[in-house]
């Protein structure tokens, strides 16, 4: 990572302030994005990094942002899209603005970005796309809709970008964390299995980030787990991840 110039969207806590601290640490030129200005010239301030305030649900924000970086640096090596937003909800509790807000941030922002990034990567034939999904996009989950369906829509998305960009100079890799302890997940009153630190998460993304695997997931057990158990059958799977203070999700006929 050392003298690559990284634009971070979503840095100013859990996994994007750790990921921005442990990648100023390998020696790369940062610029962070996030909407809290003031964390985010904090963390700017700490690392040596250029602080870009940005709000993702502003597509005027967004180029703001894009714009100035390229005036100080040209264009970046590697973007990073961090930005997500999550709140817990189930058929019961269903709440649209909630869930438009997550897919607005998780998905949508990603759009707006890519809308600025992919056309200059596209004609300089090189660049470097890490979109940061979860687990969740895998498959249908108690709890969790809005939040799993954003996050199935960024890893299709992550999908299409790199089928159209195979054979190019662009790399796009997706992130799939397990659990990770940040403010997100504290919102969680059940067990998560394997959960660990965002500083442990931030490792694992820049380890990946120097592979070339298309998705990076961690940490082993828990998410590859769900990942095979994404494979089942539609019946077997609802009967496994059931809400089990609830009946059991309705089975599609057309699955």
């Amino acid at each position: 990572m050392r003298g690559k110039k990284i634009w971070l969207i979503g840095a100013s806590e859990g996994i994007g302030k750790c990921l921005a601290e442990a990648l100023a640490k390998e020696g790369a030129m940062l610029a962070v994005s996030a909407r809290q200005a003031d964390k985010l010239d904090a963390l700017a301030q700490t690392i040596s990094a250029l602080a870009l305030p940005a709000d993702v649900q502003n597509m005027s924000s967004l180029a703001s942002a894009y714009e100035a970086l390229r005036r100080t640096w040209g264009m970046p090596d590697i973007v990073i899209y961090n930005a997500g937003y999550y709140e817990p909800m189930t058929a019961q509790q269903f709440n649209l603005a909630e869930a438009e807000k997550m897919q607005d941030i998780n998905f949508n922002g990603c759009m707006r970005m890519l809308s600025h990034v992919l056309p200059d990567f596209i004609k300089g034939n090189k660049g470097h796309l890490v979109l940061v999904g979860s687990i969740a996009a895998y498959r249908g989950l108690p709890g969790a809709i809005g939040y799993g369906a954003s996050k199935a829509a960024l890893l299709h998305l992550a999908e299409n970008l790199a089928v159209d960009l195979y054979g190019s100079g662009v790399k796009v890799q997706v992130v799939s964390p397990g659990f990770v302890r940040t403010r997100l997940t504290a919102k969680n009153n059940f067990h998560m299995p394997g959960i660990i630190e965002p500083e442990r998460a931030a490792r694992e993304i820049i380890s990946g980030m120097k592979g070339n695997a298309f998705e990076i997931r961690f940490p082993f057990v828990f998410p590859t787990v769900l990942r095979w158990l994404s494979f089942l059958p539609a019946k077997l799977y609802f009967a496994i991840v059931r809400d089990g203070q609830s009946k059991p999700v309705i089975e599609s006929k057309h699955t």
